[in-house]
This record gives structure tokens, sequence and C-alpha cells, in this order.
């Protein structure tokens, strides 16, 4: 058997058919597909019995409800491929990705590859940068700091007799379990790695109607488990013996991450998690060197130097969003925003959620009411029907906080925003 495929499924009804279906279309076709049902309530059971009946290279596996983690490392023991690759449910490969990255392994002899990715769905098609450069080297050194950038597992295949004599196995986590899997093995079997630009990995990006994902979503519960995360990471790392820059790097890592996958999404969470946040970034800080910190203060330009709680943001809102009537689209689109230091003032509808940023007007002078009322440093009249890009924010921010821009009148930099997102797409 020349690989294995482990996709740990869990209520995975919706996208499990397409996911085997391209393995089915893979031009290798030595492969073993490893299915571990975990628990699941609606129909996964029937679609992997349904293939497995077409399939005599699909093994399923049942276990009770036990976390992503466990499937795979129950997956593991199960692996008779020379190399062995992790697949999420919702997830796919192109066809020849497969071949593709047998054949660079053989002709290498390495134990490890790295292909590219893009995401799709939710959010358009995007490339992944670090991935990309990765892809396109012929060695890669495993204390390579771009790795720690790329904690993505299904991008990545291992040789199998290397992750059995390793022991390295996946913590009982769900945030960033991956990137503390991929690292301690790395550390401690300073494994031969290659890229392979052939092969492309497509991770799929949730819609809101779907149910965002775990990278999704945000809860002190996921923050947590992120931090027990890049915590093993780190202590790994130290270990090994890895010098101080590259100790920096992981802080800066676990910061930037903490920033864009969770304060950029804070109205999704409760105040509790949000402080919880906020003090964390504090104190990574506080262990960061100068050069690390001004990386960090790289990640946050459109936010501002400081991270603030819900209430403080309420309190002193960089943009404040003016839009009556709303439609539910706006709305959600609003608090679907990667720039999250606003404040929202509409008039009364059911539609609105219950958020400390928001302020509730009554529609007879509505317009002069609201404009008196704003505390931010830009105002954005909107017509409340449209969903926004989610970017909108963002691009307002930084061209308001802009030399160049900064002093353009408010209407002038929404134009400029929508225009250059127009030219984005």
């Amino acid at each position: 058997m020349k690989l294995s495929v482990i996709i740990p499924a869990y209520n995975a009804e919706m996208f499990l058919a397409e996911t085997l279906d391209c393995l089915e279309r893979q031009t290798l076709k030595d492969i073993q597909i490893i299915i571990v049902n975990d628990g699941s309530t609606d129909k996964t059971a029937e679609i992997i019995a349904e293939y497995a009946n077409k399939n005599s290279n699909i093994l399923p596996i049942y276990q009770e409800n036990s976390g992503v983690s466990a499937a795979r490392n129950n997956g593991i023991s199960h692996a008779e491929g020379k190399y062995t690759l992790f697949l999420d449910s919702d997830d796919i490969f192109t066809p020849e990705s497969f071949e593709n990255i047998y054949n660079a392994l053989e002709e290498s002899n390495a134990d490890m590859a790295v292909c590219r990715i893009t995401s799709f769905g939710y959010g358009g098609e995007q490339l992944n940068p670090v991935a990309e450069a990765l892809s396109k080297e012929t060695l890669i050194d495993y204390s390579d700091k771009r790795l720690l950038w790329n904690f993505l597992i299904s991008n990545k295949c291992f040789r199998t007799e290397m992750l059995r004599n390793s022991e390295v196995r996946f913590p009982p986590l769900r945030y960033s379990e991956d990137g503390a899997f991929t690292m301690q093995l790395v550390y401690k079997e300073n494994p031969k790695i290659i890229g392979v630009d052939g092969a492309l990995f497509k991770y799929r990006r949730h819609t809101p109607k779907e149910g965002f994902s775990v990278s999704q979503s945000i809860s002190t519960e996921l923050v947590n488990h992120f931090l027990g995360s890049m915590s093993i990471v780190y202590d790994a790392a130290e270990k090994a013996g890895m010098q101080e820059d590259y100790l920096q790097e992981i802080l800066c890592k676990t910061y930037s991450a903490l920033i864009n996958e969770f304060y950029r999404i804070l109205w999704r969470a409760d105040s509790e998690t949000v402080n919880l946040i906020v003090d964390k970034c504090k104190e990574l800080k506080s262990r960061m060197n100068a050069e690390t910190a001004r990386k960090c203060n790289d990640v946050q330009k459109d936010i501002g130097k400081e991270v603030c709680t819900k209430s403080e943001i309420a309190e002193k809102p960089f943009i404040s969003v003016i839009a009556k009537n709303c439609t539910a689209e706006f709305i959600d689109s609003v608090y679907a925003q990667s720039m999250p230091v606003f404040e929202f003032i509409t008039t009364k509808s059911d539609l609105l959620p219950e958020k400390e940023n928001i302020k509730i007007l009554p529609e007879n002078g509505f317009k002069s009411a609201s404009k008196k009322l704003v505390k931010g440093r830009i105002v954005l009249c909107l017509d409340g029907k449209k969903a926004l890009d989610t970017r909108f924010f963002k691009v307002v921010t930084l061209l308001k906080r802009s030399p160049k821009f900064g002093l353009f009148p408010d209407f002038l930099i929404k134009f400029g925003a929508k225009l250059f997102l127009k030219i984005k797409r």
C-alpha cells in the first residue's frame, strides 16, 4: 500500500461524499482510506457504509465521540500505507495530488512533504502564501520558521514508520492541535522535509448558514485549547534547544493568531472570552523583545496599538456605522467584519443581536440624532440593505489611519474603500 488517508468524521453528512469522491478521482490508486466515525448522530454512518460497500480500499472505524485528535490517533494505528496523510471530512485534493506527493517522497527519500493550499467557500478562493512558498522548496530545514505559520495538517504527508516510531500523537485539544502534533514530530525526529508544488489541498471555509467551522468560531474553551497547543509547541521547541529568535517567533505566531483568528471576530464571543484574549495578548507582549513587538504591531495596524474589551470598544470606537431599517443580510455582514472596533447606530428591529456597541434611535429625526451621538473617528452612513464585504471596515480604517488619505472626507474614504475592494474581487 502506497498511501493511507485518515479521515475523522463527525456529523459530516453535508460534505463527506464530496470528500470521498475526490479520493476516488485520485490518479494514485494504491491508497487506503481510513474513515473514523467519531460518534456521529446524522447520516454519516450511512454514507460511509455506502462508499465502503463499493470500494474495498475503504476501512470504516467507529468510535464513541472523543474528538478529532482521538479519531486521527485511532487512524494512525490502522495505517498500512508507506506514507500517511490526514484529511478532514469536508476538504478535498486535486486529482493528481497524491501521485505527485508519493513520487516526490520516493524520489527524494524524504520523510515528510508539504504541498500547496487554497481555501474555498465562504470568502472566496485564496491561496495560502506560506504553503505556496514552502511547496516550492527542494529541502525544508526542520527549524524553518515558516512551518510555524502553516499549521494545517492536511497539506502534509508523513512516512508512516516515522509516525509510529516517534510515538508523537495529536493532543486532546480542538484548536491548533495539528500544529502541536506536527511541530513536536519535527523537533523530535528532525525529518527530511520537501515541498511538492504539484499537489493542491483545498480547505473549505463554511458560510454562516452552513455553520462556522472550529477555526471560524470563538469561545473561552476554544481560546484555551489554542493556548494549550501553542504552549506545547513552545515547550517542545525549548526542549529541542531552539534559539531565542525562534522562540520569539512562536510568541509572535501565538499573538498574531489571537488577533487574526479570535480578536477580529470578537462580536461572536461573550465578554469573558474577549477579556481572556485581551489579557493574554498583554501577557505575550510582556515576553517579547522590541523587534517581535514591532512585528506584532504590524498585524493590527487597522485595529490600533491596544486591544480592547467590548465595553471599551463601545466607549471608544474607531468607526461609527449609521444605518436604519437594516436587512438581516446587512446586519450579519456588519458583525462579520474583520475590523471589530466600531459602533452601530440604527433603528429598532427584531433582527438586531444583543451587542454592547449597538445604539438604537427612533426613526423620526434619526439622521440628525445619530450624527450627534457618534464617537468614531470616521462616520459611515450606509443604506443598510446589501451585505458588506467583510474587509470593508478594515480597508476604511487603514485609509483613515494613513498619512496620505487620512485627511480626506469620510465619504471619499468610503468610496475609495469600495472601489479598492471591487478591483480586488
